[in-house]
């Protein structure tokens, strides 16, 4: 019996989300800059006679057909033809609903994985465009590091960079839909945009100044008006020595950014008391 293939599957934040229109298909063109930290969903895939998920650490999150990583082994064996099964065991790390992109990363390590396991040979560009069908940021989560995504987030641009963020996540006690918060958008649009290009400089260079001044996510007013608690959040990192603060993605989480992991723990520690969720966590 071949030893099971053991996956880290990265969760994701947005330095910067634009919202630059809306597609023929309904979807929302965006402009972003996204970089993969090291929180992570630990996977491991075996080969089987059927499909079989299980799940530790999240009981809400479901174990049917309508899970991202089912769907992504039946898109692989769909596309390919192959009859494999596998034994899928996933642990749960990544807050759910919270613009992390738990369930996306999830999906792109199955793919890389089962793809490794059924010897289907696929190049990046076909897992990515199979990843598509399944979710906007799965292109995304099959690439490490820093990016920038535009398009519905499937046309990527990646680039160095050395320096490491020390980062506090906190999500209240609510997540939020994608698809409620871009509807709720498209009622009230934010006029401010990030900087993109001056963005990834800033992400590069490890400027907490620049940061400051570039950075934005246009869905973070919308995600506001539903979830208050995201500027309390935003507020509490503030107050404990963060130098910025930002909703990811659709939300719910939000993550502050500090000068030195000595004042990311701290603040962790000290947060972890008034949050559901609270972590450190670092690019």
């Amino acid at each position: 019996m071949p030893s099971p293939i053991r996956l880290k599957a990265h969760a994701k934040i947005n330095w910067a989300l634009n919202v630059t229109g809306i597609l023929p298909d309904g979807y929302h063109s965006l402009d972003m800059v996204v970089q993969r930290i090291s929180l992570c969903d630990d996977i491991s895939l075996e080969p089987a006679d059927g499909l079989l998920l299980t799940i530790e650490n999240d009981d809400q999150v479901p174990m049917d057909e309508s899970n991202l990583v089912i769907k992504a082994a039946n898109a692989l064996r769909a596309y390919t033809g192959a009859t494999q099964g596998a034994r899928i065991h996933l642990i749960k790390n990544i807050p759910s609903q919270a613009g992390l992109g738990g369930g996306s990363a999830d999906a792109a390590a199955v793919l890389q994985g089962l793809n490794t396991l059924w010897q289907t040979g696929l190049p990046l560009e076909a897992l990515s465009g199979l990843g598509l069908k399944l979710g906007a940021d799965v292109p995304l989560c099959l690439r490490p590091g820093l990016m920038r995504a535009s398009g519905k987030g499937e046309q990527i641009t990646t680039y160095d960079c050395d320096a490491q963020h020390h980062l506090v996540l906190v999500q209240p006690d609510s997540g939020l839909s994608t698809v409620k918060i871009f509807q709720a958008y498209d009622r009230q649009t934010d006029s401010k945009a990030a900087d993109v290009q001056k963005a990834l400089a800033a992400v590069q260079h490890a400027n907490l100044e620049e940061i400051a001044k570039h950075c934005h996510n246009q869905l973070e007013a919308t995600a506001t008006a539903f979830l208050p608690d995201i500027a309390k959040a935003k507020n509490d990192l503030y107050a404990f020595g963060a130098g910025y603060a930002q909703m990811s993605g659709s939300g719910s989480a939000v993550f502050g950014v500090f000068k030195s992991k000595e004042q990311a723990m701290a603040a962790q520690a000290a947060l972890a008391r008034r949050w559901p969720v609270c972590v450190y966590t670092t690019t």
